[in-house]
């Protein structure tokens, strides 16, 4: 087979080249993220455009009439398979899905099936009436006359690509960058080989006769089809559906390229954030309030804006493949939720002092109250009935203090302000083994070796465990309760033991005993002790459960996770 050298060839080799690398990666992205319309019809339409410049690039290096002949129609594969899927493409990226549905794809591709059929079998010289070779710039070119199913595919061809680019210019006057920058290197792209083949097949100057530049004039779609690809991620961010998602938000978004500059807002963020000049283009850190706070973990924080309005941003990272593309913000008017968050603050705030003064005016009364009852009892002579009475009433009034204790150690517990640090639980847990032996001298209490285990915590770790000694010898039915206390630690966590002997609790009243039916003082259970113990050891990111011992009495099971784990996480 003879060949020949042509220029005009090479224009189209490198088309074809770009595009088939363009269909190659649209290609590796529906594999990796699964069938998009518009990256599945971005992938034929930039094969079809290889197909076509690289057939004609062969029709021009071959000198066999026959073989050029061939070349010719083949050529024509690529170039009306081109025409429907750039206007699929359009619809695609413009999000007109409506449109978009098997019916009216097949509809799209049915005269291109009929134009190539009848190319290639020629009935009638529907497809061509002729053809000739003649020589142009010192090589042989084949010139065709079109027959009418021709020029229809022709006309029909031309259509679908003016309405694409209707469709993609209406779409891009309504873009921020850079998405209109995308939709502007597609317009440019493809108007250029719309211009060249308007002269051509009009056989005006400077085009007239010759060699067909239509496939050469494809080079520029497949640069500026590069760009908006590989530059502006057409394939990488979509669009279209965030500006739909946008359109109907209520929410402003704000997307940031990688750089941190505003690059799109819709149009709730400037009424948001109460702005007046432009954001776009403004690095984040002017265009967004507090937008430094965003850094942490989560990614969220609250602004006052205007001096009257508060609102939540939130920034998510775009990125492909480990790769940062950018962020969206996310503007929220939070006003409502903010303002009842600083009423519940300010009304927390009154009740913690209300409780205080509460609590120290009961104490000091019944420490008055119980003084006197000392009094009485002591030196004042008393019949059996009326020391029994002034007893009960010495009990119900010490239970009183003790209740404003539990009071005050249960607004603690709530409170997240409470400074945590590093904690010892042996040495906690010896300080309260001590403490309720001093006031329970009846009781045998025996405490096993315990492994150095370090968590956060504060003194209400004192608490949980003074109060789950003092419910064991409180509660047990023997002369002299025996209480045992251990514990172990693993790589995550230290577990306390603390065991007794007395009567047991029933498996369905083991869960009860902590008032977790309902966390009030009022709830099922032996007392607001151990409301308080799965009050604190929850706050302590902990749990705390019960076991049968034997051969009697119960295991009250105490897990904190350790320091180090509670820091990692």
């Amino acid at each position: 087979m003879n060949w020949q050298h042509s220029v005009y060839a090479y224009p189209m080799v490198f088309a074809a080249v770009v595009a088939a690398i363009l269909s190659g990666y649209a290609l590796q992205s529906v594999r990796r993220r699964g069938r998009n319309p518009t990256v599945v019809s971005f992938a034929v339409l930039t094969a079809a455009v290889a197909f076509w410049t690289a057939t004609t690039a062969v029709k021009l290096f071959l000198v066999a009439p026959g073989a050029k002949l061939l070349a010719y129609k083949l050529l024509h594969v690529g170039a009306m398979t081109a025409a429907p899927a750039f206007f699929v493409f359009a619809l695609a990226y413009t999000d007109r899905r409506e449109l978009l549905d098997r019916q009216v794809a097949s509809a799209l591709y049915v005269v291109p099936a009929v134009f190539l059929v009848v190319l290639f079998t020629n009935p009638l010289e529907l497809g061509y009436t002729g053809w000739e070779l003649s020589a142009v710039d010192g090589g042989v070119t084949l010139s065709v006359t079109d027959g009418p199913v021709s020029v229809f595919g022709l006309v029909y061809a031309f259509v679908l690509l003016f309405l694409g680019l209707g469709v993609i210019g209406q779409y891009a006057l309504e873009l921020d960058r850079p998405y209109r920058t995308q939709a502007t290197l597609l317009i440019v792209g493809m108007v250029v080989p719309s211009v060249v083949a308007a002269l051509e097949l009009t056989d005006s100057p400077p085009l007239a006769g010759g060699v067909n530049l239509i496939p050469a004039s494809l080079a520029v779609p497949a640069v500026t089809f590069g760009i908006a690809v590989y530059r502006y991620k057409l394939l990488d961010i979509l669009s279209l559906a965030y500006a739909a998602a946008g359109a109907h938000s209520t929410d402003g978004l704000v997307v940031l390229d990688a750089d941190e500059v505003v690059v799109h807002v819709n149009d709730h963020v400037r009424p948001l954030l109460g702005a007046d000049d432009p954001l776009l283009g403004r690095p984040a850190s002017e265009a967004l309030p507090n937008y430094d706070d965003l850094a942490g973990d989560p990614p969220t924080c609250d602004a006052l804006v205007a001096g009257e309005r508060y609102v939540e941003l939130t920034r998510i990272p775009l990125d492909r493949a480990g790769d940062p593309l950018g962020w969206v913000v996310s503007v929220r008017d939070v006003t409502p939720r903010k303002r009842y968050e600083l009423a519940l603050e300010s009304r927390n705030d009154e009740l913690e002092v209300l409780n205080r003064i509460v609590r120290h005016d009961i104490r000091n009364d019944m420490q008055l109250v119980t003084a006197y009852i000392d009094i009485v009892l002591d030196h004042e002579p008393l019949s059996d009935e009326a020391r029994s009475q002034l007893e009960t009433a010495l009990r119900r009034a010490l239970n009183t203090v003790d209740l404003t204790d539990v009071l005050g150690q249960l607004m603690r517990a709530t409170n997240d302000d409470e400074r945590r640090r590093a904690l010892d639980v042996g040495d906690a847990l010896r300080e309260a083994v001590d403490d309720v032996r001093e006031g329970y001298p009846n009781a045998a209490f025996t405490v096993d070796s315990l492994p150095p285990a370090t968590v956060f915590a504060n003194d209400l770790l004192d608490s949980v465990f003074v109060n789950v000694l003092k419910n064991a010898v409180v509660h047990s039915d023997r002369d002299r309760p025996s209480i045992a206390v251990s514990g172990a630690a693993d790589d995550e966590c230290v577990t306390v033991r603390i065991a007794d002997d007395g009567p047991g609790i029933a498996d369905d009243r083991k869960s009860v005993v902590f008032g977790k039916g309902a966390k009030g003082l009022g709830s099922p259970g032996t007392g607001t002790g151990l409301y308080l113990v799965d009050t604190i050891v929850s706050n302590f990111g902990g749990a705390v459960h019960i076991e049968d011992n034997e051969p009697r009495g119960s295991v009250f099971v105490i897990e904190l996770p350790l320091a180090t784990v509670e820091a990692a996480d």
